[in-house]
């Protein structure tokens, strides 16, 4: 084998040389393209002159991370040490019209692909990923002109895709979850910016979704929910900041909305019930520290308190009643241990806190507490778009 210098940088440094067979044909090439005085590109050629490998060192220390195999000319596979630690931990494969048709990937470097990438016309197309190197795929993702359209994932290990990720413009619109793994969609949730803005919920597994969850931003807003089971809302919670203010039951089960809960801090602080089934609100009991201190009551259907009853100690100890429905005390009761101890009129008294009317079950329904935004969305993918990333050059 003979060895030809064609090109030198300066006396010293050659940036290019050739080895030859003893035919007189090329046999390698070797390059130096930074000109640091060091190749860093080898071509090897067969004995008709093709080349068969291209070795080239991306980093500069003296070892190739990328290495191109050829046949007759063309490439076929390109294979890639990402560390540059001389491990290769990235493939490629080409079509016979040079396009990638398959990228593998070995994340987490053990030696084995666990990412495999599918690629139609040079872009990405369809990506399988194991996830926790398991040897079982848990992650597929759809893309069109490299952005994903579509994610399926087995997110329990159980070899099951249980969770559907639906984009659009790069942004995630709508997620379905088989929570139990029984092949239906149990859970959907779309999405706005790429945010949560709804959820749906079959709780039952009956094909009819029971739970509605409503959100701004991604925090939790309003909740619906059929608890039942037959199809009609009986339970409404609204939320402020994602803490719960208000909750609506049927407590009759009539199908009607009859009690409004009220909450701060946490704690339930008053009750507004609709005894008489006409969509207004009635009685009312006042809260402190998860005990009821007092109770209000509309016995004429005007809107208005007519009736103040204390507690003690979650005993009763008064009742104020307004006889004439103006507004002021006519009656009063004072009670111990239950029994009424004394009972007597009173001239026009005021009562001991603002009486304040009672509403419509659909007018509080319609009251909005404030919020505030969450922080901004900082994207819902786990895996990095790299993982697909457009074919490499040559």
């Amino acid at each position: 084998m003979s060895i030809l210098w064609v090109a030198i940088a300066d006396a010293q440094k050659p940036v290019a040389r050739f080895f030859y067979d003893e035919k007189g044909n090329v046999s390698r090439q070797e390059r130096d393209t930074n000109n640091d005085g060091k190749m860093d590109r080898w071509t090897l050629f067969n004995s008709d002159g093709e080349v068969k490998r291209v070795e080239q060192d991306e980093n500069f220390d003296g070892k190739p991370d990328i290495t191109l195999y050829y046949e007759r000319g063309k490439i076929k596979r390109q294979e890639v040490s990402t560390e540059h630690d001389g491990k290769i931990d990235v493939w490629y494969y080409y079509s016979t019209t040079g396009e990638v048709e398959r990228k593998e990937q070995d994340k987490n470097r053990d030696g084995k692909p666990d990412i495999w990438v599918t690629y139609e016309n040079n872009q990405p197309v369809r990506s399988e990923e194991d996830t926790d190197h398991d040897g079982k795929v848990e992650r597929v993702v759809q893309l069109n002109n490299g952005n994903i359209v579509r994610i399926d994932e087995d997110t329990d290990g159980s070899g099951k895709i249980d969770t559907w990720s639906y984009f659009e413009g790069k942004q995630l619109v709508k997620k379905e979850i088989d929570k139990d793994q029984d092949g239906k969609v149990d859970v959907v949730g779309q999405y706005r910016d790429g945010h949560l803005v709804s959820q749906e919920e079959d709780l039952d597994r009956d094909g009819e979704k029971d739970r509605f969850l409503f959100f701004d931003r991604g925090v939790l807003l309003r909740r619906e929910e059929s608890t039942q089971k037959n199809s009609k809302i009986d339970l409404i919670e609204i939320y402020s900041n994602g803490t719960l203010m208000k909750r609506f039951k049927d407590t009759s089960r009539d199908g009607r909305l009859d009690t409004l809960y009220l909450f701060q801090d946490k704690q339930l602080v008053r009750q507004e019930s609709d005894t008489t089934g006409d969509g207004t609100f009635d009685q009312r009991n006042i809260y402190q520290d998860g005990k009821a201190v007092r109770q209000e009551a509309d016995t004429n259907q005007d809107q208005r308190v007519d009736v103040w009853i204390y507690f003690k100690n979650s005993e009763q100890v008064r009742q104020d009643e307004d006889l004439n429905f103006n507004g002021k005390i006519d009656a009063r009761y004072l009670f111990k241990d239950g029994q009424v101890t004394e009972q007597k009129r009173v001239a026009e008294l005021a009562p001991d806190e603002p009486a304040q009317d009672f509403s419509t079950i659909q007018k509080a329904l319609s009251r909005k507490p404030r919020t505030t935004y969450s922080p901004p969305f900082d994207g819902e993918l786990t895996a990095e778009p790299s993982l697909w990333g457009a074919a490499p050059a040559e």
